[in-house]
């Protein structure tokens, strides 16, 4: 149908819009009004229907669907009482098939500014329900992540999809090619303006087009003791759904979308199939890479990042080796451009899903949990590896990440671990006083992290390197977060350490390693109940698998008197 043909439609519906709220009414008060639907969002057909909601006071019926004869078209009114749609709009009540009206393009009869207080009031509710479970899946990276406006928008599409798959043709339609960026302008009106008032009450920071997530907000999020009810509002909304779903005047507007979809697609799928074609989501949402924004839903490969890295044309050799890895699989990968030589680590990270890696979290039950799924340690070593950067800590750059295929690429650090210098020093006669301060400055260093209130998670000696200019760097952040167990990173640096002495060797070296580290710690403002709570049994009894009870006990004496 021409668009001239469908606006002049428009209009002749605008004139028959009140008589038919007038009908449907009978003596109620209208509150407002507004027209939806495919002659509103411009891909109807001759014999479209016109989509007509009519909001009432004092309606008993609730919600009602009606149908009514024109002279050419017929019309499905769905009529609901004010303070039902209302209760829909703040929390979904009739699982949104009423309020959902505003979600769509859709043009006002009755009221305009009633209907747009509504779709920003509902539109507000989904962002705020939508940043809530953002924060939930990406509790560290929600952090660093760059949310597009349009995510909103996309991200409500598939949800809505999922859960009542009818629905998926009304969206396909109303974002085909043509039409999209005029509908998705109309959509995006009442996201931005609630986007907007998030921002002013200080929840949220907003740019141009997108926005991030304030700290303020994700510790409301994560300090909520209660989650499920998020989890719980979708079972509702697909409940209600479902129910009404056995109405068939409800479905009425649904049917004649999957007509006009299948009349423009001569060949569709099935709907499984035609999930696919909604966009999804996760492009819209993206971190931050030497090589630009990645979008969470990047799937690039090692030979995929070497042909972006590397302009078209370039000679270039490279070479993969894994370098160890027991949990992760672990690459290193060398580049040769204009002789000179690149080393650059990549990581893949695995769920620790098998049998074998069970032990790993019965280990430490009680005391310390784990990220189990790769998806979250990768999060969290992008994250907190981001934030350390931004406080000048010593990290390996991140040059890449591919959330889908699990991939980390990051700068290779030249230097030894400070496990070496600490094997020697619980080992040999006299410690040089090079060696005991490193041990001292990994205690400060330690304890700067914490000041910013992050824990590192994993926090052997192995996984702070000394590099060639005598920084100290931190690897291996994947068990890190912002908010965690600090007196677990002390318990297992110092007694891991422990495991480094020789057999049956007297406490007196494996005392003065702790000493110096715990002063170091102490020194730079690190909170001495951390120590204290590093000797506490919990702690003490993990490591005793592998550390020679002499060693632990020495170090947990030192720990507990610490002032």
């Amino acid at each position: 149908m021409f668009q001239a043909e469908i606006e002049a439609v428009k209009e002749d519906t605008q004139h028959t819009c009140l008589d038919l709220c007038q009908d449907i009414a009978d003596n109620r008060q209208i509150i407002a009004s507004c027209l939806y639907g495919p002659l509103i969002s411009g891909y109807g057909d001759e014999k479209s229907d016109i989509n007509l909601l009519v909001i009432l006071s004092g309606f008993t019926s609730q919600l009602k669907t009606y149908k009514r004869s024109l002279e050419k078209r017929k019309a499905v009114i769905l009529a609901v009482d004010r303070s039902a749609f209302q209760k829909d709009v703040t929390s979904g009540w009739f699982g949104e098939i009423a309020a959902d009206k505003l979600l769509i393009p859709y043009e006002s009869c009755i009221d305009a500014d009633y209907l747009w207080h509504q779709e920003v009031a509902l539109k507000k509710r989904i962002i705020w329900e939508l940043l809530e479970a953002l924060i939930l899946e990406y509790p560290e990276l929600s952090h660093e992540i760059l949310v597009k406006q349009e995510y909103f928008m996309h991200e409500t599409m598939m949800q809505r999809a999922r859960l009542f798959q009818p629905v998926i043709y009304r969206f396909l339609n109303i974002m085909e090619n043509d039409l999209k960026k005029k509908n998705t302008d109309l959509m995006m009106k009442g996201y931005k303006k609630a986007l907007e008032e998030l921002a002013q009450e200080k929840w949220i920071t907003v740019t141009a087009d997108s926005m991030k997530i304030q700290p303020r907000l994700i510790r409301a999020v994560k300090s909520r003791k209660i989650r499920i009810p998020v989890f719980l509002r979708s079972i509702q909304r697909s409940t209600v759904l479902h129910v009404l779903s056995a109405l068939p005047r409800m479905m009425t507007p649904l049917t004649e979308e999957e007509r006009l979809y299948g009349s423009a697609h001569k060949k569709t799928k099935g709907r499984d199939d035609i999930m696919i074609q909604l966009e999804d989501p996760k492009e819209y949402l993206l971190v931050s890479t030497p090589l630009g924004p990645v979008p969470l839903s990047d799937e690039t490969t090692i030979e995929e990042f070497l042909r972006k890295t590397v302009p078209g044309g370039v000679s270039l050799k490279f070479e993969t080796r894994q370098i160890g890895g027991v949990l992760n699989s672990v690459y290193l990968l060398k580049l040769q451009k204009d002789g000179q030589e690149q080393k650059i680590v990549v990581k893949k990270f695995r769920d620790w899903t098998s049998f074998k890696w069970f032990p790993l979290t019965i280990w430490a039950i009680g005391t310390k949990s784990f990220a189990m799924l790769g998806k979250s340690r990768l999060e969290r070593e992008y994250a907190l590896n981001q934030f350390l950067q931004n406080q000048h800590f010593a990290v390996p750059k991140v040059l890449y990440v591919s959330p889908k295929q699990s991939l980390i690429f990051q700068e290779f650090v030249e230097g030894k671990s400070l496990a070496e210098i600490i094997r020697n020093v619980v080992s040999t006669i006299d410690p040089t006083p090079e060696e005991l301060e490193l041990i001292e400055r990994a205690g400060r260093r330690i304890a700067e992290v914490h000041l910013l209130g992050v824990a590192l998670g994993d926090c052997k000696p192995e996984n702070i390197i000394v590099t060639k200019n005598g920084e100290l760097c931190f690897v291996d952040l994947e068990q890190g977060t912002r908010d965690g167990n600090q007196p677990w990173d002390i318990a297992e640096f110092l007694y891991y350490s422990g495991h480094y002495a020789p057999p049956f060797a007297a406490t007196e070296k494996m005392e003065l390693f702790a000493r110096t580290f715990i002063s170091g710690y102490v020194k730079a403002g690190g909170k001495p109940e951390n120590i204290r709570k590093a000797a506490s049994p919990r702690y003490t009894k993990v490591f005793s698998i592998f550390t020679q009870p002499q060693i632990t006990l020495a170090i947990a004496n030192l720990c507990s008197r610490v002032k």
